[in-house]
């Protein structure tokens, strides 16, 4: 655990988002993935004033973000459902403390636009490139639509490719297939991508899930600033909500993207934060109960008993 501390601190890059009170105060230390939720912080202001340390620790995948986590560098976190799912699962301890609901459209089954693939039965036999690792919710929105057309996981060939690769891949026709999200998904259809499938209409959950150590929780003064960054995540994505606009510039030039791709990340992104209610716990089991079915997941993790009613502030 030492050794893998010391490699992840040269991995994890460490910055103050927003500062207030008197020095000395606690410090939370946010994971984000990608500079998500940093963007949209900086963007909203929404950490201005509070009476602890906001410090953000980005990642370019959730599996390095649970990584450190598990090394005690990261206080809290957020990552898709199955990304969750796949840390515990691994043995990762933590507690759910949060969900941010979003609709699930940033999630996408790809082919070219000159492919002859049409619908989803028509990927039997196919190679099909999942973005990145092993267990990523573009991963489940694959699974999910195989199962609802009839089909078995093993009905197609899977492969694991980083974004980068797979795009490439992609673009010049070496795969059938490709569920991805985010820009990259946005980025394929620019360049005239056809979306089989995305994660609307329960085809994905849309949930991402807010987690937090337990030896974090056991402090009461951070278990209180963790419940306050709840809060004020929930107004900023209220903000983005009523201020498309100006966060889509912001996140244009934050990212170097065009603002036409922004625009439309920043409308996929949008969601309402809340607690972790017995409808989110159903729904995180059954993700994680096809996804153990199929062995994507190492073994399968009881949702239940990890969720920590008491963090998300009573309205």
């Amino acid at each position: 655990m030492r050794r893998l501390a010391a490699l992840l601190a040269g991995l994890v890059l460490l910055t103050g988002c927003a500062t207030s009170g008197a020095s000395g105060g606690t410090t939370i230390v946010l994971g984000d993935q990608q500079g998500t939720l940093q963007t949209l912080a900086n963007a909203s202001h929404a950490f201005d004033g509070t009476g602890y340390t906001v410090k953000w620790a980005e990642f370019r995948s959730g599996a390095t973000l649970f990584q450190a986590m598990g090394a005690g560098q990261v206080d809290a976190a957020w990552a898709a459902d199955l990304t969750t799912l796949q840390a515990l699962s691994g043995g990762l301890r933590a507690k759910f403390v949060g969900a941010i609901q979003g609709d699930g459209s940033s999630s996408s089954l790809m082919v070219r636009g000159n492919s002859p693939i049409r619908t989803v039965a028509d990927l039997k036999g196919k190679d099909v490139v999942v973005s990145s690792a092993r267990g990523g919710i573009a991963e489940y929105l694959l699974a999910k639509v195989l199962q609802d057309n009839g089909l078995s996981y093993n009905d197609v060939h899977v492969r694991y490719l980083a974004f980068a690769d797979a795009q490439a891949a992609f673009a010049s026709g070496q795969i059938d297939a490709w569920a991805t999200n985010g820009i990259y998904a946005e980025t394929a259809k620019s360049q005239g991508g056809r979306v089989l499938a995305d994660g609307r209409d329960g085809r994905t959950s849309g949930l991402m899930l807010v987690s937090a150590l337990p030896a974090s929780l056991d402090d009461q003064t951070k278990k209180t600033a963790l419940g306050d960054v709840l809060t004020r995540l929930g107004a900023a994505y209220h903000w983005a909500g009523a201020h498309q606009a100006e966060y889509t510039a912001f996140y244009a030039a934050a990212n170097k993207i065009p603002e036409a791709t922004a625009s439309v990340v920043v409308s996929q992104g949008q969601g309402t934060v809340g607690p972790v209610t017995p409808a989110v716990t159903s729904t995180v089991q059954s993700v994680d109960d096809l996804m153990t079915a199929i062995g994507v997941l190492p073994k399968p993790v009881t949702v239940a008993p990890l969720v920590d009613a008491a963090v998300y502030p009573a309205q």
